[in-house]
């Protein structure tokens, strides 16, 4: 008879191995590159984070992610005379000037190593280790881990390689607890919030939405490294933020950070596209087929409005089957109260 156990502890029997042989080895930057020079990479390649070799001792000195870069960038004190909500028009040339001249952006990536709480760490694992702990630390919130492997270099594994790997394994399952979880709909699971997801308008700058989106990014309380785009006006949702959205970000571009968010969007790609959504009465299953699918790291749910009520995200996939769950921590939360 299948249990609840069987799905907390359904990646028991998988070996971090069987997605360590797919990965190719590390690839990484030198401590003398540039935070933009970073930047370029982390486009180039399509990545969110890249390991930095220390030039002088052969050693790798630590990861570098876009959410220490995007934190050096948007918190660095050139912006300080925007704290209070400053625009574009009001800055003078010798203002621009300076932003672009004090930003973080000709340092070296070393100087924003650990700028971050999960950028202080490196978590190690074996490829010889039973991936279901691994998982359990990208449930938390962790979004790589560097695999040490027998044959070849070592290699990264992210949230999004653990919650592929799930994806191609719960459908061959024939436990009816997992069967159970995967036609649960999103509400009933925890994942709607309501008023407390955490909001950016369509009318306020880029400089604002990543600040608003680093002020939230705790694990206990938004750690999706994304944000809704609303309508200032209605309030439905019309676009995404994400500390992504930095890639690429060079000194001619500093500035676009004080457009606001739909031009901001428009000067990287063209256009602001469409957000991914799904509604609350989707189920785990559908969820997890559409984001899968689509290549993105996060789904928002939304209500008949159309306005954003919640998120399903990477980590919302693979704490399902672990012991670990976010919506396990809401019930914990609603019980203390």
């Amino acid at each position: 008879m299948s249990t609840e156990k069987d799905v907390i502890n359904f990646l028991d029997s998988f070996l971090v191995s069987e997605i360590a042989k797919e990965k190719n080895n590390l690839y990484f930057v030198t401590s003398d590159t540039t935070v933009e020079g970073t930047l370029q990479e982390l486009a180039r390649r399509k990545i969110l984070s890249v390991p930095v070799l220390d030039k002088k001792t052969n050693q790798f000195c630590g990861i570098v992610s876009v959410s220490d870069i995007v934190v050096a960038i948007v918190f660095n004190p050139c912006f300080a005379k925007l704290s209070n909500g400053g625009c574009l028009d009001k800055l003078t040339r010798k203002d621009m000037e300076e932003i672009i001249e004090r930003s973080v952006l000709k340092n070296s990536v070393v100087d924003v190593i650990g700028v971050t709480e999960e950028g202080k760490n490196l978590w190690t694992f074996d490829e010889s280790e039973s991936l279901s702990k691994l998982a359990e630390y990208f449930a938390q919130g962790v979004h790589r881990a560097l695999i040490t492997r027998k044959s070849g270099g070592p290699c990264l594994i992210s949230q999004t390689d653990c919650a592929r790997f799930i994806h191609s394994k719960i459908k061959a399952s024939k436990s009816s607890a997992v069967k159970k979880i995967l036609d649960a709909d999103l509400n009933s699971l925890g994942y709607v919030k309501g008023t407390d997801v955490v909001t950016v308008k369509d009318t306020e700058t880029a400089l604002h939405g990543f600040r608003r989106l680093l002020q939230w990014h705790s694990f206990r309380d938004w750690n999706l490294a994304a944000l809704p785009v609303v309508d200032s006006k209605t309030g439905k949702i019309v676009g995404n933020l994400s500390e992504s959205d930095l890639r690429g970000m060079n000194e001619n571009r500093l500035l676009d950070l004080l457009f606001v968010i739909p031009m901001y969007m428009k000067t990287f790609y063209g256009i602001m596209g469409t957000p991914l959504t799904v509604t609350t009465n989707t189920t785990f299953k559908d969820a997890v087929d559409k984001l899968i699918e689509a290549k993105v790291h996060r789904l928002w749910v939304v209500d008949a409005d159309e306005k954003p009520v919640g998120a399903f995200s990477l980590s919302d996939i693979i704490s399902q089957f672990t012991p670990f769950s976010w919506s396990h921590m809401e019930e914990c939360k609603h019980d203390e109260s």
